[in-house]
C-alpha cells in the first residue's frame, strides 16, 4: 500500500508529487501519458499538451502574486532536479487603457515581492517594442528579471521527473474510480488495475468533476477555450525577437511570443475567455471539444485583434486553433482542501492562470495531505471548499 497517491499528472499535481516525495516516501504520481492521436483517444485529455504559458509575479490580486513569486522562485531547482529546461525569461508586459486600475494593481502586488518593474507610457512602449502598434493613451507594465514564459508540457515532465528522483512511483494510468477502504483509499484505473493507499490527493484539473473523481462536488465551472496560434518564419521571426509576453487588461488577453512547438515551426499564441467558450459538464463534453480545432469565430476574431495591435503578423501566412479548458471555482481561487477528512483531498482549480503558480499550490497540497504546518503567506481559508470556509 501506498502512503500517498496523486491523481493527475499536470501543472498541481505533477508539483505535488515531487514535494510529497521530499516529505514522504511510498508516493505514487498516477495519470496517463499524452495520448499519441487526439482523434483517436478514449480517455482523459489535459491542458498542459502545449508549449507556452506566461509566467510572472505583477498580478493584479496579491495572494496569485505572491504563490507565482514563490514558484518562479523555484524554478532552477525543478530545472536542475528534473533535467529538463522549461523556463524562457523574455519578460512580460502589460497594457492597459485609461479607467482601468489594472496596472496600479499588478504593481502594488509586484513590487513588495521584489520583482524587476517599470512604468512605460505609449512613446516607451513604441521605442521599446516598435513591432507594437498602439494609441497615444496606452499604460504598459514591464516585468524583466524572470518573467517570461514556460512550456506547461516540459515543466510537468520536469517535475515527474524530479519526483522519480526522490522516490515517487509513476503510474501511467488513468484513474477511473476511487473508493474509500478499511485503512485507506482504493484507485481503480480505466485498465482495471487497483492501487491501494493511505490518501489520495486529487489533482485531475477541469476534468475533475465529469470524471466523478471527488466524493464531494466542487461545483467547478469549466469551460472551453480556443487559442489561435500564427506561424512565424522569415524575417518576422527577427522583427518579434525580443517580444515579451503580454497580458491585455481590457480583453483579458495572453499572448506568447514566438514559441518553437514540436513540429518545428515557431508559433506566437493568443488567449482570450469569450462568450463562445464551450460549457463542458460530461465526458463526452470533454472529449468532443479536445478533439475538435475550437471556434471558427475566435480564429477570425482573434486574429484581426493581433494583426491590429502587431501589424507585421498580417504577413504571417499560417494560422490555426486548439483548444484547452479552464476550471473556474466559486472562489477564485484553487480548492486546497480535505473531502474525506485525512483521506482523499483536492488540489483542484487554476481559475485560467494557474501555470505560473503551480509549483505553489502543489507545494500546499503536499504540506496538507502529509500532515505538515500551513505556514504560507495565503491563509488556509482561503482555498478551502466553500462549504467549509
Amino acid at each position: 500500500m501506498h502512503k500517498v497517491i496523486v491523481i493527475g499528472r499536470g501543472l498541481i499535481g505533477s508539483a505535488a508529487g515531487r514535494h510529497l516525495a521530499g516529505l514522504t516516501d511510498g508516493v505514487a504520481l498516477l495519470g496517463p501519458d499524452e495520448p499519441a492521436d487526439r482523434a483517436t483517444h478514449r480517455g482523459v485529455f489535459a491542458s498542459h499538451y502545449d508549449e507556452g504559458r506566461m509566467t510572472r509575479a505583477v498580478d493584479p490580486d496579491p495572494i496569485w502574486a505572491v504563490t507565482a513569486k514563490r514558484s518562479i522562485d523555484r524554478y532552477d531547482e525543478i530545472e536542475a532536479e528534473g533535467g529538463i529546461r522549461f523556463f524562457t525569461p523574455s519578460g512580460y508586459l502589460g497594457l492597459s487603457g485609461p479607467g482601468s486600475d489594472y496596472l496600479d494593481r499588478s504593481e502594488a502586488a509586484g513590487r513588495p515581492l521584489g520583482a524587476q518593474i517599470a512604468r512605460l507610457d505609449a512613446a516607451d512602449i513604441r521605442t521599446r517594442f516598435p513591432f507594437l502598434k498602439i494609441a497615444d493613451d496606452r499604460r504598459g507594465l514591464h516585468e524583466t528579471g524572470k518573467a517570461g514564459h514556460l512550456s506547461p508540457r516540459a515543466m510537468v515532465a520536469a517535475q515527474s521527473a524530479a519526483a522519480a528522483k526522490r522516490g515517487a512511483t509513476i503510474i501511467a494510468e488513468e484513474a477511473a474510480a476511487i473508493r474509500l477502504i478499511s485503512g485507506g483509499v482504493e484507485v481503480e484505473t480505466a485498465a482495471g488495475a487497483v492501487h491501494q493507499a493511505e490518501r489520495v490527493l486529487i489533482a485531475a484539473g477541469a476534468f475533475t468533476d465529469a470524471w466523478g473523481l471527488s466524493p464531494q462536488a466542487l461545483n467547478l465551472r469549466v469551460f472551453g477555450r480556443t487559442v489561435t496560434l500564427a506561424r512565424i518564419e522569415g524575417d518576422l521571426a527577427e522583427e518579434l525577437a525580443s517580444m515579451p509576453t503580454m497580458g491585455h487588461a481590457e480583453s483579458g488577453a495572453y499572448i506568447l511570443p514566438p514559441i518553437r512547438y514540436p513540429d518545428g515551426h515557431l508559433y506566437l499564441k493568443i488567449g482570450i475567455g469569450s462568450t463562445d467558450d464551450a460549457d463542458l459538464h460530461s465526458r463526452e463534453d470533454f472529449s468532443r471539444w479536445f478533439k475538435s480545432s475550437g471556434s471558427a469565430d475566435n480564429r477570425r476574431d482573434f486574429q484581426a485583434f493581433l494583426t491590429d495591435l502587431i501589424p507585421g503578423l498580417a504577413r504571417a501566412s499560417h494560422w490555426h486553433t486548439d483548444t484547452c479548458a479552464v476550471a473556474w471555482t466559486a472562489t477564485g481561487y484553487p480548492h486546497i482542501d480535505w473531502v474525506e477528512d485525512g483521506r482523499i483531498a483536492v488540489a483542484v482549480g487554476g481559475n485560467g492562470k494557474g501555470a505560473k503558480s503551480a509549483d505553489d499550490w502543489g507545494w500546499l497540497a503536499a504540506r496538507l495531505v502529509a500532515g505538515e504546518d500551513w505556514d504560507h503567506p495565503v491563509s488556509r481559508d482561503k482555498l478551502r471548499l466553500p462549504a467549509k470556509a
